[in-house]
């Protein structure tokens, strides 16, 4: 799994302006107003995140709150996968590939 993560970015499909990219161990994106980065590990199925740190911007209260909630989900195991379509799904979350 991490093979065909590493180097690739995608978009959350309900709000592109929340984004992840996989770098060698790293993840990375914007949580909506704010940019992330970590680490992570896969394990049978569930990814784990490190400590993230990100920068701290005010945005529109709904873009925070979306954020919040974004973020506070990387706090548990989540399952991943890909689609039938190649688009990452992690927890509740789906991704599509930032290149469509």
């Amino acid at each position: 799994m991490e093979a065909l993560l590493d180097k690739k970015e995608y978009k959350l499909a309900a709000n592109p302006k929340i984004t992840i990219g996989f770098d060698n161990g790293s993840v990375y994106g914007s949580s909506g107003v704010n940019s992330y980065t970590g680490s992570y590990k896969i394990k049978d199925g569930s990814i784990t995140f490190g400590n993230l740190g990100s920068t701290m911007m005010m945005g529109l209260q709904e873009d925070m709150d979306n954020e919040t909630k974004y973020l506070s989900s990387f706090k548990e195991s989540l399952v991943i996968k890909f689609d039938k379509e190649n688009n990452l799904i992690i927890g509740e979350y789906l991704f599509i590939p930032q290149d469509k």
